[in-house]
């Protein structure tokens, strides 16, 4: 008895842990089923009166297996083997390239985050304490995050779907540096939640700014080509160096 009561005591920590202390880790965990994504992105930006579309091609594999086919506005390509990092524009005299465990902490986690989510966000989050704020009667559950630079807001839907992320200056939260909304939800394996409608608003010095993106033509889980993760029939004749500063030399 004293064994099965240990046992259960185990288990039940470790379902705890599996689910996540936190708003933020719990909707990260969410994503663990989620093994491979191939998808379509539109992404629009407005700003000071002009407009820009970025158009991509995504593949996306853990662990770390990455390939980016950007067409517009500059061709630019981005492949990583689940060891190396490559990118390439189109017209420059070099590439860049690193080896993955040396990118930097953004790099990295721009390179695992499940595409069409908002895991960019919810990484930076891990670890950071949170705090309850009161329900609106847009917003079933709200969660606040002080990292000491920003205090970030998660809001989540009925559902428990992530529905709003805002970032403020400080917890008195005076006035919203960035928003961003997040709609048109595809359920996929486990359970996990992906927002095929991403809108944020930025204010930065007095000017706004703001971008929608689309995810369309997603596929989770299904087979990915190999070769799609091998950089160099995709790089042919381009040389790559391990810094920025170096390309433009």
């Amino acid at each position: 008895m004293i064994r099965f009561c240990c046992l259960l005591f185990a288990a039940c920590l470790l379902c705890g842990s599996a689910r996540g202390e936190t708003l933020a880790e719990r909707i990260l965990v969410s994503y663990d089923p989620v093994r491979s994504v191939s998808c379509e992105v539109r992404k629009d930006s407005e700003a000071g009166g002009r407009t820009m579309r970025m158009l991509s091609r995504v593949y996306y594999e853990k662990p770390d297996r990455l390939h980016v086919d950007q067409p517009a506005p500059i061709p630019r390509r981005i492949v990583a083997d689940g060891t190396t990092f490559y990118s390439y524009i189109e017209g420059d005299p070099k590439g860049f390239s690193r080896p993955i465990a040396k990118l930097n902490e953004e790099m990295q986690i721009n390179l695992r985050k499940v595409p069409g989510t908002a895991m960019d966000h919810l990484l930076k989050l891990k670890g950071v304490a949170e705090t309850n704020l009161p329900p609106t009667a847009e917003f079933a559950e709200r969660k606040g995050y002080d990292t000491g630079k920003l205090f970030v807001v998660l809001s989540t839907d009925a559902t428990g779907r992530l529905a709003r992320i805002e970032f403020f200056s400080s917890p008195a939260m005076e006035e919203t540096n960035l928003r961003c909304d997040y709609s048109d939800f595809r359920q996929v394996d486990g359970g996990a939640w992906i927002p095929c409608l991403h809108k944020a608003v930025l204010r930065l010095g007095g000017v706004e700014s703001r971008e929608t993106t689309r995810v369309d033509n997603l596929a989770v889980n299904q087979a990915i080509p190999a070769n799609l993760f091998v950089a160099a029939p995709f790089f042919k004749d381009v040389e790559f160096v391990d810094s920025f500063e170096e390309i433009y030399r």
